[in-house]
């Protein structure tokens, strides 16, 4: 199964009295309510080119219910940076709208964003018979009943759980959504995770988030993302080189 996808990098451009702290977290709402902004200047005419809107906010635009499946449009912050990612349809989406802005835009009264292309590629999502080693950020893996179990577990049963987690994500939620078919093949994490010392609260809820190692033997792309908060960016996967 190929996979397109293109990334844009989003400079942002504060008023100077502007607190920066709450705009560098791992779930950056704010950037999808810039870019989600910036749709709704331009619905009309970005459907006119055969663009389905709701890939922005992963809503149905009649009933306003959550759309169930893979998000195609990812909103994150990683590596220093602030970045929206378009996969497959959500790919044509993002590129449609961001060829309406060459130059920097005003998104609200305290700020102005910029958007450069970072990365685009078409991926063959294949077995590999050598493992690939990938570092998954903020992965917000586990409910609450899983958070109690974990916490109480020893070294080995927490490693094994993580596992678990990661290939359900992949074969029961990315794979199934995106079409790729697939099996999963072993997941090994390598050394104990480290844990956000703070919990990170999507939804409402608190969640235990890691950053972590794994490997597998499947060809990946940067950007995708596993487990709760994927739109926002949590779990975002990138090879380790």
């Amino acid at each position: 199964m190929m996979i397109s996808m293109i990334t844009y990098r989003i400079i942002p451009f504060l008023n100077l009295d502007e607190p920066r702290e709450p705009y560098f977290n791992p779930g950056s709402e704010w950037v999808r309510d810039a870019v989600k902004g910036l749709m709704h200047r331009n619905s009309a005419m970005l459907k006119e080119q055969g663009v389905d809107t709701s890939r922005f906010h992963n809503h149905d635009e009649q009933t306003s219910q959550n759309k169930p499946g893979y998000p195609l449009i990812i909103y994150h912050y990683t590596g220093g940076q602030f970045l929206v990612t378009g996969i497959n349809e959500g790919a044509y989406a993002l590129s449609q709208l961001m060829a309406l802005y060459p130059g920097p835009v005003k998104v609200s009264h305290q700020m102005m964003v910029y958007f450069s292309m970072l990365k685009e590629s078409n991926q063959e999502i294949e077995a590999v018979a050598e493992p690939v080693i990938y570092q998954l950020h903020n992965y917000l893996p586990l409910n609450a009943g899983l958070h109690r179990e974990f916490e109480s577990a020893g070294a080995m049963r927490k490693m094994a759980m993580l596992e678990e987690a990661i290939s359900k994500h992949l074969e029961k939620d990315m794979f199934k959504y995106l079409g790729i078919d697939l099996p999963v093949p072993e997941i090994s994490l390598i050394d104990i995770p480290a844990i956000e010392p703070r919990r990170q609260t999507y939804k409402n809820h608190q969640y235990l988030a890691f950053n972590l190692k794994f490997s597998v033997g499947l060809l990946l792309p940067d950007y995708l993302t596993l487990g709760n908060g994927k739109a926002f960016g949590y779990g975002i996967l990138e090879k380790v080189v």
